[in-house]
């Protein structure tokens, strides 16, 4: 098998939600001599991007959820093998990721983590019912490079700016750390006048904005 065959084997993999073909093909890669970061980036990651850009379309929250699995199930074995200082020089950054205090939908709050995750950002996951000093907290301990809050209840919006507030406080932006919120009832203008740096409708534009702002 040709290293391209392989790396269509692996993006095939995800899109047919086939754990067991990720694993085997991903051990197949090492095998091969394909290295494991162009394996994840030119195979895996491809398909569940694939997912993610007819998301609400063509596939829905099982579909992600099943196409993540795969994922991560050949990714998982390359990751094992990838040169620590490669790991480092690919890596696009380290975000926080959480919803807001007095809010447990963390559906969209996973998708986002997912393909953060599979574009190379390192994501430290709060969970849901995130208190505002948590955000901040661990974007300092942690050095981030970003913020990534997730709203899914309109009564829930003044949280987004607690943590921009705090983040000031601390100085973070000055640090050149950037602020995103997002979640189905919050829009650009609500994410803005909160004062967050970015915001975006879905989980595969938020990666976009994401870079676009680091950047």
């Amino acid at each position: 098998m040709t290293d391209q065959e392989i790396l269509n084997r692996l993006r095939q993999s995800v899109l047919d939600f086939d754990e067991k073909s990720a694993e085997e093909t991903a051990k197949e890669a090492i095998k091969t001599g394909i290295k494991p970061i162009d394996a994840i980036k030119n195979g895996l990651y491809l398909g569940l991007k694939e997912i993610a850009d007819e998301y609400e379309k063509t596939y829905f929250i099982t579909d992600m959820i099943l196409a993540s699995d795969a994922f991560y199930a050949g990714a998982n074995i390359l990751k094992s093998k990838i040169d620590p200082e490669e790991a480092k020089a690919n890596s696009k950054g380290t975000a926080i990721l959480g919803v807001v205090k007095g809010d447990v939908h963390d559906l969209g709050k996973n998708m986002v983590k997912y393909l953060f995750e599979a574009e190379g950002f390192e994501i430290i996951d709060l969970g849901f019912d995130v208190p505002a000093e948590k955000f901040v907290e661990e974007a300092e301990k942690n050095n981030a490079n970003l913020i990534l809050i997730s709203v899914m209840l309109s009564s829930m919006f003044p949280e987004i700016g607690k943590i921009v507030n705090l983040a000031k406080e601390r100085k973070l932006q000055e640090k050149g750390v950037k602020i995103m919120a997002g979640g189905g009832p919050v829009t650009e203008n609500i994410a803005h006048q909160q004062g967050a740096d970015g915001w975006a409708l879905t989980a595969p534009l938020a990666v976009k904005k994401a870079l676009d702002l680091l950047n």
